[in-house]
Order: structure tokens, then C-alpha cells, then sequence
């Protein structure tokens, strides 16, 4: 036996029950796979000298062992939670004699051999390890047997943004060696970065391979009683379409308004509590695509949208088309040409232009506001506080007349200007939203 123990937390690698917020982009069987190549991966890497490997294995069930583990030293995991899990497993390590003991988890494919002998180098000179991850938790924990300090797995919520800060107080006073910051595997998002690395292995070659068969572009279309617009603009988008390189995804309200009555096919649906920014929100957590569009639904696209967004999309990180209005009414198409000249002036392009964005960007962002009205006012100020530019393509989407033919063209586009001014200086959308009805 050696002194030091490095200590791989893993799941059996069941289907269903592992990276299940990573299967809902690449679906389940694809999670499992590259679940068993991330651990495949860890186990094979060189070890320090003078280390020996052991799995802390999470398996309730007792299946049979993956291939992997053959020939590994191996325990089962046993405590309540993460933290009780965590450390059991390193009680559990020093009660053998270890000297020092390290706990790795088996979701950050960065880490390598390199890292590990930074890391029992630092424990040598500090009482403990930690090394965090870009969502605000940790992949590394390490002490020496007589540092071991059980208070750092108590009272931490560990599906928080918070963990790495909570378990660092919980350390204090040990002196803490804090390690190289690294990105887990959870999300769509996370694998595209991994994959954007320079790596070479059966793990990146799997990943690549699996986000090729996704989707280029979500299209991102909230519903509330839209029978009447919805089928058109769905038949309208695919034939302006220059690809099939996109999905498209419906956002009811739990009402279920729209696509009960429609039997939409072709499509993904999903629910969200009524409100436009609720339901656009919702649409982009279940996009698989690299870049979102949020369309309405009586909104109908230009000729090759999805090749002009993917080339706009090249150059900045967000956009929309120019307004058209689906008529020939002459005091339309003038509403038409001042709203392009406003959004011109402003850089503020409204809902109704089809907003799209790299979908990294929109949830680095935090998405649409949760607001009344106006979340696509606001989205569009915060990134031109941000110094972000936004890209006005020339080509029109044309949208529908209904609203001003049914309440009236004066009244719609005065009480348009009326809510937009008050919004520009501070009234509630809450308050503003009294005067807008829904379709």
C-alpha cells in the first residue's frame, strides 16, 4: 500500500441515471455512453508515484461492474446525500492507513496526470486541496489524515452555485491550496466547450460525432391560443428554410392553448406558466441548437433565415430581421417604415423582428427577463449597456396585421408609443401590461 490515495467518485453507468440534465440534449443513450468514456478516461491516465487508485462506486442496485473497474480497487458509497457520501468515502480511506487522500469526481475530462501530481504537490504544503468549477462548485477535495475536516460535507446544498465559497468557509482555519479551475460535463453547453479543446481520444471523437447529429438552429415559437397563425407559420418556416439543420420548438402555456387542438407534429413541445419571457425562457433550457431564434407565431420568415442568421451569427453574438408588416395597407406600411427607422436609430429591435442569438451568449446572459412587457426591450437595452452590437439584418420577417386591423391602426400604434415611452421611463411592466391585451 502506498500513502497516497487518489479516490474516483463514480456512478454505475445505468441508463437514465447518469448526466440526466446532459440526456435531455443528446438523449439518454448517448449520456450513458459518454459517461462510461469519461470514467474510462480517468482510469486510464498515468498515476503519481506512490499513489494508489480507488473507486468510491455509487451503484444502489448492484449491477453487474463495467469492464472498466475489472482488476480496480473498489468500494461502494454509502450516506444520504453527497456531502455524507463524500466523507464516508474518505473515513473510509484513512481507517486503511492512507496518509494523504485526494477525491476526484469523474464529469471533468481536462483533468490529467499533470494534475494530479500539482495537486499532492500542494497538499504537501497545505492542510487541504480544493479545486473549483466554472458553475461555481468543486471536481477536487484533498486532505492529510490528521487535517481531515468532516465540517466541510455539512449543511452545503450542493445543487447550488455556491458550493466551492460554503465549503472554503467551512475550511477555515486550514490553510487551503486552491487548484486550476476546469468546466464539468452537464449541460449541452459543457460538452460543446469540451469539444472546442485541441484533444484527441475516444471521448472527444465520441462527443464530436454526437453533436454533429444535432441541430444548427432552435427555433423558439411561445403559444397562447394561436390555432389560427400557428400551421402557417410552421409550414411558412420550413420552405424559407435553406437547410433542414434546425428544430423548432413550441412553448404552450400548462393550459395547453394551442397544440392539443392543433396535433402539431414534426415539432417539440414544451410547457411553461403563461408569459412571453416564461415561455421563451423555457423554449431555450430545451434548445439543442448553437444559436436560438425566438419567433412569434403570427411572424412569417425570409427566404434562407436560417443561412443569414448562421452568417450574422459569425460576426456577433446577437440579432434581428428588419419589420415587415404582411399587407398593403398604406398607413401600415408607413407604421412599417418608422419602426425600421426607429430601430435603426435605437439598435433596439423589438419582439415582433425575430431576435436570435448564439445560445451560449443568451445564457450567459440569463435569458429574458421575467417580466409583464417589454422583456424584449429590456433584453435589448442590457446588451447596448454591455457594449454588445447587435446586428439589424435587411432582410424583413413580415408580421401579422391582425392586431391593428381588429383594434384599429391609430389606436394600436399610439398606445404602442404611449407604453414604450412609459417603459423608457420607469413604469412598471406589470402596470403597463394592463393596456396589452394578448392575441
Amino acid at each position: 500500500m502506498h500513502q497516497n490515495a487518489l479516490i474516483f467518485f463514480m456512478k454505475a453507468p445505468v441508463f437514465r441515471r447518469v448526466k440526466t440534465r446532459l440526456a435531455e440534449g443528446i438523449g439518454n443513450d448517448n449520456a450513458t455512453t459518454l459517461y462510461r468514456l469519461m470514467c474510462e478516461h480517468l482510469l486510464n491516465l498515468t498515476l503519481p508515484q506512490n499513489t494508489d487508485v480507488i473507486v468510491a462506486y455509487d451503484d444502489e442496485e448492484r449491477t453487474a461492474l463495467p469492464s472498466y473497474l475489472e482488476g480496480k480497487a473498489l468500494f461502494y458509497q454509502s450516506g444520504n446525500d453527497l456531502g455524507e457520501r463524500m466523507q464516508n468515502a474518505f473515513e473510509a480511506v484513512f481507517e486503511k492507513g492512507y496518509k494523504r487522500a485526494i477525491l476526484v469526481g469523474s464529469d471533468i475530462p481536462n483533468v490529467d496526470e499533470r494534475l494530479f501530481e500539482e495537486a499532492f504537490a500542494h497538499l504537501c504544503n497545505h492542510d487541504a486541496m480544493l479545486s473549483p468549477t466554472e458553475d461555481g462548485g468543486y471536481y477536487l477535495i484533498g486532505f492529510h489524515a490528521h487535517t481531515f475536516c468532516k465540517e466541510a460535507f455539512e449543511g452545503i446544498p450542493y445543487s447550488q452555485s455556491d458550493v466551492y465559497a460554503n465549503t472554503l468557509l467551512k475550511l477555515s482555519p486550514l490553510r487551503v491550496a486552491k487548484g486550476e479551475m476546469l468546466r464539468d460535463i452537464d449541460t449541452l453547453e459543457d460538452l460543446r466547450a469540451f469539444t472546442c479543446k485541441d484533444y484527441d481520444s475516444p471521448l472527444t471523437r465520441f462527443a464530436q460525432s454526437t453533436l454533429s447529429t444535432l441541430p444548427r438552429i432552435s427555433v423558439i415559437i411561445p403559444v397562447y391560443h394561436e390555432e389560427e397563425t400557428l400551421i402557417h407559420t410552421l409550414s411558412h418556416l420550413k420552405a424559407m428554410a435553406k437547410t433542414q439543420n434546425y428544430e423548432i420548438i413550441v412553448v404552450d402555456t400548462h393550459e395547453k392553448t394551442t397544440v392539443e387542438r392543433l396535433h402539431v407534429s414534426s415539432v417539440r413541445v414544451a410547457f411553461s406558466s403563461k408569459g412571453r419571457s416564461t415561455q421563451m425562457n423555457e423554449g431555450a433550457q430545451k434548445a439543442r441548437g448553437e444559436m436560438l431564434l425566438f419567433l412569434h407565431a403570427d411572424t412569417l420568415l425570409p427566404y434562407h433565415w436560417d443561412q443569414k442568421i448562421e452568417n450574422a451569427l459569425h460576426v456577433t453574438k446577437a440579432g434581428a430581421f428588419s419589420l415587415g408588416i404582411n399587407t398593403s395597407h398604406l398607413g401600415l406600411f408607413c407604421i412599417e417604415t418608422l419602426a425600421n427607422l426607429r430601430t435603426h436609430i435605437t439598435k433596439i429591435p423589438y419582439g415582433d423582428q425575430a431576435h436570435f442569438f448564439q445560445a451560449s451568449f443568451f445564457r450567459t446572459l440569463g435569458g429574458y427577463a421575467h417580466i409583464a412587457l417589454m422583456e424584449d426591450v429590456e433584453i435589448m437595452k442590457r446588451l447596448k449597456k454591455r457594449d454588445h452590437t447587435i446586428t439589424l439584418l435587411k432582410s424583413k420577417v413580415l408580421t401579422s396585421p391582425r392586431r391593428w386591423h381588429k383594434e384599429g391602426i391609430l389606436y394600436v400604434t399610439l398606445r404602442n408609443r404611449v407604453l414604450s415611452f412609459l417603459y423608457w421611463i420607469g413604469v412598471s411592466p406589470i402596470k403597463l401590461s394592463r393596456f396589452y391585451k394578448t392575441h
